[in-house]
């Protein structure tokens, strides 16, 4: 038998908490930026609407909570809110720092936002990523602005050849949808702006 609240106990359950949000979800220094207009980032296996979830969630507490509590508070598995929170702070609506998960200055202006305006701020944080940029950059090069779903899907299997591709087309697919980045016609595998 276990005191659940005595001190030892207490401490030992705060350990175990830093260990796996260490893991999960470090605290990196910011990448330089050189390296991160080079970079491919891989895409978060969630929906927008569970990254919006969060920081709706976050706005109504003060900015900031345990990633533990919010899985609680939530009813949502672990694993979900942490890729949430991976999602979240790869936009930088969010920072983790240690178990928190908080409000970057960019995510409270998301949460404050029209309808409108949280499209365009979605879009913009988007296109941030190395993914979605090399995506942009070719639909505007294009003379009808559009892509063959497989040549994206090429794109991916290039440059993460160690993610499930069709996985991180569909993640890719629903962001873009999200902010109204691109359209994507699944009967003919096209992507257009």
């Amino acid at each position: 038998p276990r005191d659940y609240r005595s001190p030892q106990f207490l401490k030992l359950v705060d350990q175990l908490h830093d260990v796996i949000t260490g893991h999960e979800i470090p605290d990196l220094p910011p990448p330089d930026q050189k390296k991160q207009l080079a970079t491919i980032e891989p895409i978060p296996d969630t929906k927008p609407s569970l990254v919006v979830g969060l920081l709706e969630y976050l706005d109504a507490r003060g900015g900031r909570e345990d990633i533990f509590r919010i899985a609680t508070d939530t009813r949502h598995e672990f694993g979900e809110v942490i890729t949430a929170a991976e999602a979240a702070e790869l936009l930088d609506f969010v920072d983790t720092p240690k178990r928190a998960v908080q409000l970057t200055d960019t995510g409270r202006r998301y949460v404050k936002a029209s309808p409108e305006e949280r499209v365009g701020l979605w879009r913009e944080q988007v296109l941030k990523l190395g993914l979605f940029r090399k995506i942009h950059e070719l639909l505007g090069k294009q003379e009808e602005h559009k892509l063959e779903g497989e040549l994206v899907l090429d794109l991916i299997v290039l440059h993460m050849p160690h993610e499930d591709h069709g996985k991180v087309f569909r993640n890719v697919i629903a962001w873009a949808r999200y902010g109204d980045l691109f359209a994507y016609t699944e009967e003919t595998d096209t992507i257009s702006t």
